[in-house]
């Protein structure tokens, strides 16, 4: 077990990695401060309900076996008692609906459970809504309507940044509660400024980001490479660049970090996120190489050296790096 404990300067809250649930992880969020990461429990994007349990219990020993480091946050309390103790509050969430198979019963199992977060699908089809691949976007089924609403009750965090446009305007609609974009980022940076970017079809444009502030909602920036204006190659000046072009469109209190940090993940995993289910084992994939200010986790508090530098207020920095995300927590999981 580690003892790296640095003092947490100020709230750090990533609203979306995908990363393994392994303890070279639990020691670069803390080597970074993280005082919260919601983090995505499954084994592959596509789990079916057995196959998330077992990711469920594995996380379940990983908060047994490394306390010191790490412990399940259920509700905004939890992240605050949790990250004074110097450690990482960690919410667990589903990237897809598959989990629940056809059973709506489940939403309250696993919220049980303690999942708090659900993305109502990830790029393709699924029973809930279409992902942001699929040629015909139909939006929100009746069954995915009916989730949304069950984890309006429940008090869960609706997800749709790999959402079809339909389905995520269907998804701000139909929710009597604020939605998430937990990470992407705005399409119109690349439109505006020249900026190529790989996946395209993940970002979101400006009017999916004023709706969603309009709400109350939360768009976490996404740090994964393929999203970012120049891939690899992307400095961290531009990515900043772009932030401030997302807090020009919704102003700075609906933004936050969902950096998609898969570093750990063996490829095979990234093959099957890319590709898909059915095609993944034989597609040509290589692993996302991080730009070099960004290799880890523990590289987070870069930002805020970058942040004060174009002479954003302190209050601006804390809500960008985490009281937005903590506000959005408090509203939504309690």
């Amino acid at each position: 077990m580690s003892e790296l404990t640095p003092p947490k300067r100020r709230i750090l809250i990533d609203g979306l990695q995908a990363d393994e649930c392994d303890v070279e992880v639990f020691q670069e969020w803390n080597r970074g401060g993280l005082s919260c990461v919601h983090t995505t429990c499954m084994n592959y994007t596509f789990d079916n309900t057995r196959d998330a349990l077992s990711a469920l219990s594995r996380w379940r020993r990983a908060f047994r076996h490394h306390p010191d480091l790490i412990e399940q946050a259920r509700t905004a309390d939890d992240i605050t008692r949790i990250a004074e103790s110097g450690r990482t509050a960690v919410i667990l969430g589903f990237q897809n609906t598959l989990p629940l198979e056809d059973d709506l019963a489940l939403v309250e199992i696993f919220y049980d459970l303690g999942i708090r977060c659900l993305q109502m699908s990830y790029n393709h089809q699924g029973l809930a809504g279409s992902g942001c691949l699929e040629p015909n976007d139909s939006g929100l089924s009746l069954y995915g309507k009916k989730i949304i609403s069950e984890m309006n009750r429940l008090g869960m965090i609706v997800d749709v940044s790999h959402c079809g446009l339909r389905t995520t305007l269907d998804s701000i609609e139909h929710s009597s509660q604020p939605i998430a974009v937990t990470h992407s980022n705005p399409s119109s940076f690349g439109t505006k400024y020249g900026h190529k970017f790989e996946l395209t079809h993940r970002l979101k444009s400006d009017d999916v980001l004023k709706k969603v502030a309009e709400t109350g909602g939360m768009f976490g920036m996404v740090l994964f490479p393929a999203m970012l204006p120049g891939g690899i190659d992307c400095k961290l000046e531009t990515f900043v660049d772009m932030v401030e072009h997302a807090a020009s469109v919704v102003g700075h209190k609906s933004l936050g970090l969902g950096t998609d940090f898969v570093w750990r993940r063996p490829l095979s995993y990234i093959r099957q996120v890319r590709t898909g289910r059915s095609t993944y084992d034989w597609a040509p994939v290589v692993p996302p190489v991080w730009p070099e200010w960004m290799r880890t986790p523990a590289d987070l508090p870069r930002l805020a050296d970058e942040l004060a530098r174009r002479k954003w207020t302190e209050e601006q920095i804390d809500d960008f790096l985490g009281q937005n995300w903590l506000d959005y927590y408090r509203r939504i999981l309690g």
